[in-house]
């Protein structure tokens, strides 16, 4: 009998695999065109992704308040804002919307006084089309909208990947 719950255990296991394996979309690779969507950011603006095509490059961070991470990961974004001017990149920091509220992440990011765009993506839309798994998760996009980075950690040399050629 215990064998026949084992087999039934792991048929059990296979087909949640698979199920998991179908849902999931990996994020894009780099040089694939970010796609594009509209976000209220914690001030109440809406902000579009397509209002800094052909502007500026964007960085997107994506995170989330509870994550201990990406609460370390803030402060190297204040200090990258500090650095480059917003002209040469916007910053966007997105929160998946996973166990947070709207007005939890505005009293976040008022107590933490960032220097960059605050986002929620309230049901994780956004987050699901960009295929994002774990946070924090960084996409850094051209100012033509190609992806050029994608990773868990922030570039050591942002603007040297948005260099032509690279």
């Amino acid at each position: 009998m215990n064998l026949r719950i084992g087999k039934i255990f792991a048929l059990f296991f296979i087909c949640a695999l698979l199920v998991v394996g179908a849902a999931y979309s990996p994020p894009a690779r780099a040089a694939d065109q970010a796609q594009n969507f509209t976000l209220k950011s914690t001030t109440g603006t809406m902000v579009s992704l397509s209002q800094f095509k052909g502007k500026q490059p964007v960085l997107l961070e994506f995170f989330a308040t509870w994550c201990p991470h990406c609460q370390e990961m803030a402060p190297e974004l204040a200090k990258m804002r500090k650095s480059i001017p917003d002209s040469q990149l916007a910053i966007l920091a997105i929160d998946v919307g996973s166990r947070d509220s709207f007005e939890k992440v505005k009293r976040y990011t008022q107590d933490n006084h960032f220097p960059f765009t605050v986002l929620f993506d309230e049901g994780s839309k956004v987050s699901q089309l960009y295929g994002i798994v774990g946070i924090p998760y960084v996409t850094l996009l051209d100012k033509n909208g190609a992806i050029k980075y994608q990773g868990y950690e922030l570039p050591s040399d942002v603007m040297s990947l948005l260099k032509p050629g690279k």
